[in-house]
């Protein structure tokens, strides 16, 4: 921001209407006003804030103590600050509420507060909060820190210098427009501990499930799997090793459904050795019940034949 022209009206020691040409001073932008003790010098560093801001440089002063205590009645007070950002000007005018000569008959009246900004297309806003938003959207700082960088009174420097790390970083993060990159460089960091904490589940999740491996005591890969358990290997190793388990398994799953089919013909084939025994077993007991049948029947026609006889 270059100042290109401050006018004061009733404004502190400034009794009259004042006009400061920051123009003839050239266009490097950097201004040292100088002079005695109580020369007024910051009273321009507080009609600069109290144009762009609405409040005085200092801490120590209020907006009600601009009113000029040597201006008449009839003097308005007032600032006007005209000012160049990046190529655009803008003109800002405000003045604090205060007692004026009634415009009617005798006596005096209360002057309201009022501002008004002219944007470079003309357009003037008026509503305070309005014109305080745009200006801190123009200048992308706040007042505060604009008393500390761009207008710097008596010590204020010193206090740039000394001022905590944390404040600084705010100051020069506002001033060299790199909140973008904070405001990044804070989600980077969000979504990096969120995938850290995912991470840290997921390596719980495979340490549970790799303490519930089983593994018989003649596989090869009896070692590894003790390793595992006690989290001897890299998760990539333990996926390798679960790999090779499982193809173990399905080797010894094939094997033991051959095992199982053999078993069943085996079955079978008892089964159909039993019912075959069965059989003759049937026909081992109906000859002897057969020939006993036959025996019986001789001995029968014996008798008989005895008698007829």
């Amino acid at each position: 921001m270059r100042p290109l022209k401050l006018t004061l009206s009733a404004f502190g020691p400034y009794a009259g209407k004042t006009d400061f040409d920051f123009d003839k001073l050239g266009t490097g932008g950097l201004y040292l006003i100088t002079g005695d003790t109580g020369a007024g010098k910051t009273t321009i560093f507080d009609a600069i804030t109290y144009a762009l801001y609405g409040d005085p440089s200092g801490n120590n002063r209020e907006v009600s103590m601009f009113r000029s205590k040597y201006a008449d009645l009839e003097t308005p007070t007032f600032v006007k600050l005209t000012f160049k950002y990046k190529d655009n000007e803008y003109t800002v005018k405000r003045n604090p509420e205060y007692e004026r000569a009634s415009q009617r008959g005798s006596g005096v009246t209360k002057q309201t507060a009022g501002v008004e900004l002219t944007l470079p297309d003309g357009k003037v806003l008026t509503k305070t909060k309005e014109v305080d938003t745009a200006i801190k959207n123009i200048m992308g700082i706040d007042k505060n820190q604009f008393c500390q960088i761009a207008m710097i009174a008596q010590g204020d420097f010193l206090k740039l210098l000394l001022a905590p790390t944390k404040d600084r970083i705010e100051i020069f993060r506002h001033i060299f427009k790199t909140k973008l990159y904070s405001d990044l460089q804070n989600k980077l960091k969000q979504e990096a501990s969120s995938l850290d904490n995912n991470c840290s589940k997921i390596r719980q999740s495979i340490t549970q499930y790799i303490a519930g491996i089983n593994c018989d005591e003649s596989s090869l890969h009896c070692v590894q799997v003790s390793k595992a358990k006690n989290n001897e290997l890299p998760i990539d190793e333990c996926i390798s090793l679960l790999e090779k388990l499982l193809s173990e398994d399905s080797q010894s799953e094939e094997k033991t459904a051959e095992k199982i089919l053999s078993i069943e013909k085996q079955a079978d084939a008892i089964k159909l050795n039993i019912q075959q025994g069965e059989s003759i077993s049937r026909a081992k007991l109906l000859l002897e019940q057969t020939g006993a049948l036959l025996e019986k029947l001789s001995s029968e026609k014996i008798t008989l034949a005895a008698a007829l006889d």
